[in-house]
């Protein structure tokens, strides 16, 4: 049998391991919190505190205390234990904090401060045509166009001449329904064109079954990198006025690649007055483009031609620099939803979605991912079509927030919805500034003004830059509410704080 010496001798080299195995998870924890630089310092100095203070308790409950004589020594047994389970739940906590907080700081780092996108030229052939292969075409003729993302185009020809072996024999025409018009006569064996530009081209009478007619041969992918500029660098994001561009991509891609753009909403940001006003553009409004030299483009072709073209786009629109830019993905945008155990919408009628066909209830309705993706998207129900899809899609990422805000939403969809944002959103901001503005908000723990406002316009039909042979369904700006919209953005930016009242248009407003 073992003595009460050895006994004793047993239990402190066992306390004193237990003791060691947290110590370390605490400053481990303690240094993923630093690492993050999130946490204001105030709080970081009571985590530790706190984790000190268990281990002080802890020591004293395994190793303090004598039994008295006559008595028995439950006492002693009870305080081990409570110090035992007292350790191993903050061990718990230290190990699952950790591993959550590193999620998140990988996640951050995944999504923040290096914009990339992925441009896609395809060399398309007819469905029935013969060739399987691009050794097949080596000698077709291909169309291009110059005009028009010719970059890229470049790159993939010296790709293939690369593979094939040879120069490619090519035939320039003027816009892309040209390039179209002549794979489908025949004039051209081949056709080179950015996949992004399919859905303008299916949108156009007559080549609305582009994709079943054609099928591709190859796929030239090239990554882009968008940097910030020197303005926005310049700028304290705790203090400063900024603007941020939250774009929509249309890719139907679990990645994010250059496509059009179906939301198109401005925030302008005062992190002084935390006062915060989103402006909503339709997608068809008739602008002049950062990318058109003077021709007008629909909103939504922006995209098309790069995350700087969009910017700078509604920049010049609202003549205020766009300093930021983050891009949701839609299929991120339905995943997330459904991590987070779906939304809840209230809608201003009943109606079934164009795409999908599922019932929207007037009133409140609960939506899953994919519902919730329909209902975002939809404006055919409605009368005032891109404005009630921009009210919704605002609506949704209000209802989002709200249940992100739920502590027991993240804390039973954690990894699920790491793994979401991560598909989801992509920005030029970065880590240490998202960093900054987290680590304000728990310091202050103020609360925002939030303010929406849209603008519209009337709707009709022309050419437009992107496709200047065939008249589109556009919307021209009413500019009135586009002036007024530059007034809101300036009381911003200059420190005022906005009402309801702000938001309707004065009768003696400058035009």
């Amino acid at each position: 049998m073992e003595t009460k010496d050895k006994k004793k001798s047993k239990w402190k080299i066992t306390a004193g391991v237990i003791l060691i195995i947290q110590l370390l998870l605490s400053m481990a924890t303690v240094g993923v919190v630093l690492w993050l630089n999130i946490v204001p310092t105030l709080y970081v100095i009571l985590l530790g505190l706190i984790f000190l203070l268990l281990l002080i308790i802890e020591y004293c409950l395994f190793y303090f205390g004598k039994k008295k004589k006559g008595k028995k020594k439950t006492g002693c047994y009870v305080r081990r234990a409570i110090g035992v389970i007292l350790s191993l739940v903050c061990m718990v906590v230290c190990a699952g904090g950790s591993y959550m907080l590193v999620k998140a700081g990988n996640t951050l780092d995944n999504i923040a401060g290096n914009v990339k996108t992925t441009d896609t030229v395809s060399a398309y052939v007819m469905t029935d045509d013969p060739a399987q292969t691009l050794m097949d075409a080596k000698d077709y003729v291909f169309a291009i166009t110059e005009k028009y993302d010719y970059e890229h185009t470049q790159k993939a020809i010296e790709k293939i001449n690369e593979t094939v072996g040879t120069q490619i024999r090519t035939q320039v025409y003027d816009n892309i329904p040209d390039m179209v018009q002549a794979l489908y006569e025949g004039s051209a064996d081949a056709m080179l064109m950015n996949v992004a530009y399919v859905d303008v081209v299916e949108a156009q009478d007559g080549y609305e079954t582009f994709s079943s007619r054609t099928r591709t041969l190859y796929d030239h992918e090239e990554e882009n990198v968008v940097t910030e500029d020197s303005q926005t660098a310049e700028k304290s994001i705790t203090t400063d006025p900024f603007v941020v561009y939250i774009s929509g991509s249309d890719t139907r891609n679990l990645t994010l690649t250059t496509s059009r753009s179906d939301v198109n909403i401005l925030a302008v940001v005062n992190p002084s007055t935390k006062q915060v006003l989103l402006i909503n553009t339709p997608r068809d409004y008739y602008v002049d483009t950062a990318a058109s030299a003077g021709a007008k483009d629909k909103l939504t072709h922006c995209g098309m031609y790069g995350i700087d073209c969009s910017m700078a786009t509604l920049g010049n629109l609202y003549d205020e620099h766009v300093d930021y830019y983050v891009q949701i993905n839609f299929n991120g945008f339905k995943t997330l939803v459904d991590a987070v155990g779906g939304i809840t919408v209230e809608s201003e009628k009943a109606f079934r979605t164009s795409e999908g066909g599922f019932y929207i209830n007037r009133g409140t309705n609960q939506l899953n991912g994919t519902v919730a993706l329909s209902y975002v998207r939809e404006r055919k129900s409605f009368a005032d079509g891109d404005n009630s899809r921009g009210r919704h899609q605002m609506q949704a990422i209000e209802a989002l927030i709200k249940k992100i805000s739920s502590g027991t939403t993240v804390l039973g969809n954690y990894s699920a919805i790491m793994d979401s944002m991560s598909g989801m959103f992509m920005t030029s901001m970065s880590a240490s500034d998202i960093s900054a503005l987290v680590k304000m908000q728990l310091s202050d723990m103020a609360s925002w003004n939030v303010k929406s406002y849209a603008v519209t316009g009337t709707g009709g039909s022309s050419t437009t830059y992107s496709m200047p042979t065939k008249r589109s369904y556009v919307m021209y700006p009413d500019e009135v509410q586009i002036k007024y919209a530059e007034q809101l953005v300036n009381k911003v930016v200059e420190g005022q704080i906005l009402t309801d009242a702000d938001l309707e248009i004065p009768d003696n407003i400058v035009q």
